[in-house]
């Protein structure tokens, strides 16, 4: 059994007593009268009474109120009221309490106590019946009695036990006006305790955190939605366990729009990219997106890597598509993922001389694909590399980030591909012209700090890690002091070897010990750019 401290009570009670103060019958005041337990009687001339309880216009609603109270009067329970006002006395053995407050947590208390469900006493009324000629006379039951067996027999069990049982003997709705009066009264005890606790908590003599303050205790909402990717795989392979690795195995693909029109088999479509020896470039499992048949043509739209439309038009004899069409093609670009996968199917479109679609393993269409200049080839390559580094970023950090539009020149491709490359934990070469940094201890430093930030690459606003700077063979000039720093504070030229450039590395990916360490584990390998010239 897990024992927990009063902190961690107080915690819990917070939490459910929020609960119960946001259901809807408590925040309807009228709806909280009948904690009164009232009784309407009228009486005609002949001395002939009816007696009216009321009871709330939806009998499921109120089996929810019941339903969040009910903890607190459950004694194996954490928040059982017993516990919660020996939590908050303990709390107060030695706070400096106003009697009035004070005087009024045992008022509190003693309601609590009073309003008991378990046991035989009467809190407002006891009922007994029996036959005009005096048999089948029952016990007198007592109102907890009837409440508690409505809770144990008619809501959340079936099995009422002990005095229970006697309540039985009276029809539901005998239990259930009870179980109203009782549990609308419990309702309105744990809001007012609750406000005795929040007086105590702001008057500094319960030391509570503001968490169970702040945390939802009811969802507010009809439907529930969530952002995610989605995985499948074939029935029955084996369910990764997150505990292990985040990896999935190699059986496990994405759910794409691609994967979900493919859920019709219609719509398979198969596109190969064939060079001019008829060998295959590279091959996709497409989709068709959309149909527009008419009388004589129908049209198509297939979707290539997830990321590209080609449109086509048939015409139509006898319900059989012939004389097929090219229309055109539209690419997205949405997201980083989108762009990159468009990028790459277009430069290997340039290296290709046909692109065929097959249906159900029988060709539809060839098309001779567009091809580019080497200048607009050279622009959708770089394109292409620069997406797939800001995609790598954002599946390391797993942030999502604003698609990369050009313009962006040679110094954010390589600030880019240096970024990626030490969140991947390389050890990279980074700039060759001289830094001034400020040392708060006014002693060169042997390092160069950079700290995390972002930067921006066509739009795109790019998290870098915290990042370490060094060479074995760098200099440090003194150039002043930096006040704004610290007293002691200096400024310091730090520059490598003539045509030499700094080492960096994020030291939260990879550990470097010493300059023994200090080689270089990746290139920056990037189209158009010579690393050991470029400043």
């Amino acid at each position: 059994m897990v024992t927990i401290n009063d902190e961690e009570t107080l915690r819990r009670f917070v939490l459910r007593a929020r609960r119960v103060q946001a259901h809807s019958l408590v925040q309807n005041c009228d709806e909280l009268l009948y904690a009164s337990g009232e009784f309407q009687g009228q009486v005609d001339v002949s001395g002939r009474m009816s007696i009216t309880r009321r009871l709330p216009s939806d009998e499921e609603v109120f089996e929810s109120l019941a339903s969040r109270v009910r903890p607190l009067t459950v004694k194996s329970e954490p928040v059982y009221y017993v516990k919660v006002f020996d939590a908050i006395n303990r709390s107060l053995r030695e706070s400096d309490v106003d009697e009035a407050q004070r005087a009024r947590l045992g008022e509190l208390q003693r309601a609590w106590e009073a309003a008991e469900i378990q046991g035989t006493q009467m809190q407002a009324y006891a009922v007994q019946s029996a036959r005009i000629d005096g048999t089948d006379t029952t016990n007198l039951v007592s109102d907890t009695q009837l409440a508690a067996a409505w809770l144990y027999a008619d809501l959340v069990h079936s099995d009422a036990q002990g005095p229970k049982q006697e309540a039985l003997a009276f029809p539901l709705r005998e239990r259930y006006a009870a179980a109203v009066r009782l549990f609308s009264h419990l309702a309105a005890l744990t809001v007012a305790t609750l406000k005795a606790v929040e007086i105590l908590r702001d008057s500094g003599a319960l030391a509570i955190e503001e968490s169970p303050w702040e945390e939802d205790v009811v969802v507010g909402a009809s439907e529930f939605v969530q952002e995610a990717r989605v995985f499948v795989a074939p029935l029955g392979s084996a369910r990764p366990d997150l505990r292990y690795s985040l990896a999935l195995g190699e059986e496990w693909s994405a759910f794409t729009v691609t994967e979900l029109l493919r859920q019709d088999p219609a719509n398979h479509v198969r596109v190969m990219l064939r060079d001019e020896a008829g060998g295959t470039i590279a091959w996709y499992e497409s989709a068709v997106s959309r149909r527009k048949p008419d009388e004589t043509t129908a049209e198509w739209d297939v979707l290539v890597a997830g990321s590209v439309v080609f449109k086509f038009s048939f015409d139509l004899q006898d319900e059989r598509m012939t004389g097929a069409h090219f229309l055109g093609w539209d690419a997205f670009d949405s997201t980083n993922e989108l762009k990159l996968a468009s990028t790459q199917l277009l430069v290997q479109l340039h290296h290709t001389v046909a692109m065929a679609f097959e249906v159900q393993e029988q060709e539809l269409i060839t098309l001779s694909p567009p091809t580019f200049t080497e200048r607009e080839l050279k622009e959708l390559e770089v394109i292409a590399q620069t997406a797939e580094d800001i995609v790598t970023i954002e599946r390391i950090t797993g942030q999502a980030l604003d698609p990369c539009n050009p313009p962006f020149d040679d110094r954010d491709r390589v600030r880019l591909r240096r970024t990626r490359l030490t969140w991947e934990g390389r050890i990279v070469h980074a700039m060759r012209h001289p830094v001034t940094v400020a040392a708060p201890d006014g002693h060169p430093p042997q390092v160069i700090v950079i700290t995390a930030g972002t930067f921006d690459v066509g739009d795109a606003q790019v998290p870098t890690p915290n990042t370490l700077m060094r060479h074995p063979d760098m200099t440090a000039t003194e150039t002043g002091t930096a006040p704004e720093v610290g007293p002691e504070a200096k400024t310091y030229r730090m520059q490598p070897p003539d045509g030499e450039q700094f080492f960096a590395w994020a030291p939260e990916r990879v550990r470097v010990s010493s300059d023994d360490d200090l080689a270089i584990t990746a290139s920056w390998d990037l189209i158009g750019i010579d690393e050991t010239a470029f400043s």
